[in-house]
């Protein structure tokens, strides 16, 4: 345990090249990202992707280990509902908690873009992620009064302390040091701040990772929609613990480890979410093309050609066998309930010949690598 004098003298060599490297690639990733322009529906989409794993991944760090699937039931599920069956509400209550939290903080910073972190914001980030449920020794919203260990870890003692602490902690983090830092760093040292403090009798990591991600979503790493490390924490949990606990083991604290370890999984998981995007906006490029394509056959007016633009809209997300087809148990194969075996095969062929569709046996794919033409 660190002493009172140097809690707040942190050293972080924020000049380190694989830190100023990493940062760099984080707001160029960010900044592509925010700039690819996508329809709605699949902003959402991919929001909703984003907020599935990172409530998987923050509610698995503490130890509900819930499937992403069990994640989308339980916030598909209205109030009071319990989708994931008997015995399991505890769990239930941290997903809705934590989903709550993210569309929180989402709006908070919609109406004030530029609200800094305080004591009040903690507080209620704290009352919300664990609101409506029994931890031992925890009032939402409300600092412990009793010591606690992590570990081989122990906070800083209890009441006045916690509360002096968390204040000094906010006056600094707002008018000190940590004012010159890249917004992305600020973001992870709050989060090692608040979770070393360990101001509550549980949530702590929850908290601590929910004013990270706010300060990201703040620093415009929301990449459309909210965003956070979580779901990385998790995937790495040990690596996670272990480079908090490098930090806190010394006289005075040394963010360098955690802040590279944290960077790094930021880079991996914005690399992700570019790669989803393209993704999806490759799709889109090939529905257009495909229908262009059509157009300049003069097939696009005829019933043929509107029946092989619907199949390869269809396809385009996915592949099909001509033996789904043929039996009626893919969601394509109404396009072919009432025409003849031999005009599904002139349709296939036809696709074949224009490039716009890859045969593998009996599986059927969409030829999106055509989408590579027109990249640089």
């Amino acid at each position: 345990m660190t002493s009172r004098e140097s809690y707040f003298e942190p050293a972080l060599n924020a000049a380190h090249p694989r830190i100023l490297e990493n940062v760099a690639q984080v707001h160029a990733f960010a900044r592509v990202i925010r700039g690819i322009p996508i329809p709605p529906r699949v902003q959402q989409r991919l929001d909703r992707l984003n907020i599935l794993r990172a409530v998987r991944g923050t509610t698995g760090i503490e130890g509900t280990e819930l499937s992403e699937e069990e994640v989308d039931l339980v916030v598909e599920s209205p109030p009071g509902d319990a989708p994931l069956g008997p015995g399991r509400e505890r769990e239930e209550q941290e997903v809705r908690n934590a989903e709550a939290l993210m569309r929180y903080v989402g709006e908070f910073l919609e109406h004030n873009p530029a609200a800094p972190v305080t004591e009040e914001l903690i507080l209620e980030f704290h009352r919300i992620l664990t609101q409506g449920i029994n931890y031992l020794h925890n009032v939402p919203g409300r600092y412990r009064n009793h010591s606690v260990t992590v570990g081989s870890y122990r906070p800083p003692s209890i009441g006045e302390e916690v509360r002096r602490l968390t204040t000094e902690f906010i006056r600094w983090f707002n008018t000190g040091l940590p004012t010159h830092w890249d917004p992305v760093l600020r973001a992870i040292a709050a989060h090692f701040y608040v979770v070393s403090i360990h101001p509550f009798g549980d949530g702590n990591g929850r908290t601590s990772r929910a004013v990270e991600s706010f300060l990201l979503y703040k620093a415009g790493v929301n990449v459309r929609g909210y965003y956070s490390l979580s779901n990385y924490y998790y995937q790495n949990r040990s690596e996670y613990i272990t480079n908090l606990n490098r930090v806190r083991e010394q006289g005075i604290f040394n963010l360098t480890p955690f802040v590279a370890f944290a960077l790094q999984g930021l880079v991996d998981e914005l690399e992700q979410v570019h790669t989803e995007v393209l993704g999806e906006v490759r799709i889109i490029a090939f529905r257009d093309y495909a229908r262009e394509s059509l157009a300049d056959s003069f097939r696009l007016g005829t019933p043929a050609g509107q029946r092989q633009l619907s199949f390869l809209i269809g396809l385009s997300n996915g592949s099909v066998s001509l033996r789904e087809l043929r039996s009626g148990r893919h969601t394509l194969s109404h396009l072919y309930r009432n025409v003849t075996t031999r005009t599904l095969t002139r349709d296939i062929n036809a696709l074949k010949r224009e490039n716009l569709i890859i045969a593998d046996g009996d599986e059927i794919h969409a030829n999106l690598g055509l989408m590579t033409r027109f990249t640089a």
